[in-house]
């Protein structure tokens, strides 16, 4: 995920979110082993950095607050100009580059698969939450990126020419309906949170290792905080959810006012769902 890892002052650390917290459960004791040892960075005795609970406490936090601002079309999480090149021509029975309406392909988070055969140097955005916009231009034309009709009541069963005619998302992949030439894809999407369960703890660097919102911490933190008083603590949870719907207010009304200072327009809802009907019913 971009902007994740890397020295920025302008985001939180997952170091200063975590010492944050053990402050709140009274847990500031420097400890003398683990993760956190030696660094004076108030590693804790119950909750140190290398407690598999803190890391889950941690992941699931992060990944809400990410969902609530996506909600509100927090700008911060938006991944654009994700660029594949040379994408492989369509593949089926008939051939390789052989036009045939019967065949998809799609792109995935394990590679791009041709309707025959997969191919791993091409994959989503592995922080990839939704699509928002996909475009495409022809290998090695150095020409604009012209936008991919987005189809998401399905991909029509069209012969496919050069270019990708349309695309959906199912199944966790971006589906297309192919093309006779290499193509290179642009993708724009919405962003969620790595998932840091899948990387040991002991190779996470708390103090390079940051959550990409500005003055998440506070909400991060208080998100932290219902999930230890859920387990350790329940007749405390009221007080820690209050205390969460305040933090995270601030950075979803945030949000929502850059949000109003810009023109908007709101698409009617399912008229692209609807598209084929509508041509149907023009004819009765």
């Amino acid at each position: 995920m971009q902007a994740i890892v890397g020295g920025n002052l302008r985001y939180p650390s997952l170091q200063s979110v975590c010492d944050l917290f053990r402050t709140r459960i009274n847990d500031t004791a420097n400890n003398t082993t683990g993760a956190g040892a030696g660094t004076g960075s108030q590693a804790g005795l119950i909750m140190p950095n290398d407690n598999p609970d803190l890391l889950t406490i941690l992941t699931s936090a992060c990944e809400d607050a990410f969902a609530e601002l996506r909600n509100v079309g927090d700008p911060e999480l938006i991944l654009d100009n994700y660029i594949l090149t040379g994408l492989p021509v369509i593949n089926s029975s008939l051939g390789s580059g052989v036009a045939n309406p019967a065949v998809q392909t799609s792109l995935s988070y394990a590679g791009y698969f041709d309707g025959v055969q997969w191919w791993p140097d091409w994959t989503l955005p592995v922080s990839l939450a939704r699509m928002l916009a996909v475009s495409q231009r022809q290998t090695n034309a150095n020409q604009d990126f012209a936008p991919v009709q987005h189809f998401p009541a399905g991909i029509p069963g069209v012969l496919q020419s050069q270019l990708f005619s349309g695309w959906e998302m199912r199944q966790g992949a971006l589906w297309l309906n192919g093309a006779t030439q290499p193509v290179d894809l642009r993708i724009r999407c919405r962003i969620t949170f790595p998932d840091f369960l899948a990387n040991p703890s002991n190779q996470i660097n708390f103090s390079t290792a940051y959550v990409p919102i500005v003055d998440s911490r506070n909400a991060i933190m208080a998100k932290m905080l219902v999930h230890y008083a859920g387990r350790f603590a329940p007749e405390l949870m009221q007080i820690a959810e209050s205390a969460e719907q305040k933090y995270m207010g601030k950075l979803r009304l945030e949000a929502i006012r850059a949000r109003q200072s810009q023109e908007n327009i709101r698409p009617g809802y399912g008229d692209e769902a609807i598209a084929d009907f509508a041509v149907a019913w023009s004819w009765l």
